[in-house]
């Protein structure tokens, strides 16, 4: 492991996973100090890059750093041991490329907060952001409700967001061990997506069905589950994926996943 963090600590728990992810992958982890918003991982088939914002993170209790930094680590892990496919992005514009990773990452969020709740990392973003997300939508300030001003095709990775707050949570609820999920409130929010959000709560359903189908928590379900995810949102043409094999790349046909 390689760190260089200026102001965050990592505990002796998040080391030790650290070390136990290193030696299943035979990858390099290392943590990095970053201007970035939030934290990121970056992975290579030899190594596994966490950038996180310190500043962001410097008065955030240790419990929250463990998890994102363990967040991040698992990452890498199901894409160096476990065989997940990872995603690049080829001739597509920014819209193209932001709704490619938040397709992405809220499928492999699911499995990846799974994991880690099984080894006591707990965190409750997934509810903030639905918080946040719930302001937004029922906020009539801003010339109407959500879905008069956000049918209009502009506003897509808005539209997007919805449904990525929307899953996170569903996936939340159904398979965290917590004994503290606020069922009330995620109840609640689905309710009104359903009610000021109609299509995107039916886009939502969707998805649901077909992480549920395919089973994300093996590799083949999950890039099944990719491949059906990037058909419904029409993005299959600006991606490649491919899965990390002995250190190497192994490019995929999403015709045959």
């Amino acid at each position: 492991m390689k760190s260089e963090l200026n102001l965050l600590k990592l505990s002796k728990k998040v080391k030790e996973y650290i070390k136990k992810v290193e030696k299943e992958t035979g990858s390099i982890v290392s943590i990095k100090s970053s201007p970035c918003n939030g934290a990121r991982c970056t992975i290579n088939c030899k190594y596994i890059k966490v950038e996180i914002n310190e500043e962001e993170f410097k008065n955030e209790p240790q419990e929250e750093i463990d998890f994102t930094i363990a967040h991040e680590v698992t990452h890498g892990f199901l894409s160096l041991k476990k065989n997940y496919c990872l995603i690049e992005c080829v001739n597509c514009g920014h819209e193209e490329k932001k709704a490619i990773f938040l397709l992405q990452t809220m499928i492999e969020d699911i499995v990846v907060d799974k994991i880690i709740h099984e080894k006591n990392y707990i965190s409750y973003t997934c509810l903030d952001n639905a918080k946040k997300t719930l302001k937004f939508i029922c906020d009539k300030g801003k010339g109407g409700y959500f879905y008069e001003k956000y049918n209009d095709p502009t506003y897509k990775i808005k539209n997007k967001k919805i449904i990525f707050s929307y899953i996170l949570a569903w996936g939340y609820l159904t398979y965290s061990i917590s004994d503290k999920i606020d069922k009330k409130f995620i109840l609640k929010y689905f309710k009104i997506v359903q009610k000021l959000c109609p299509k995107h709560y039916e886009e939502a359903k969707k998805i649901e069905e077909i992480i549920l189908k395919n089973d994300i928590f093996n590799s083949e379900g999950y890039n099944k589950t990719i491949k059906e995810c990037l058909k419904i949102w029409n993005l299959i043409e600006y991606v490649k994926a491919y899965t990390c094999i002995s250190g190497e790349k192994k490019y995929l046909s999403l015709n045959e996943v």
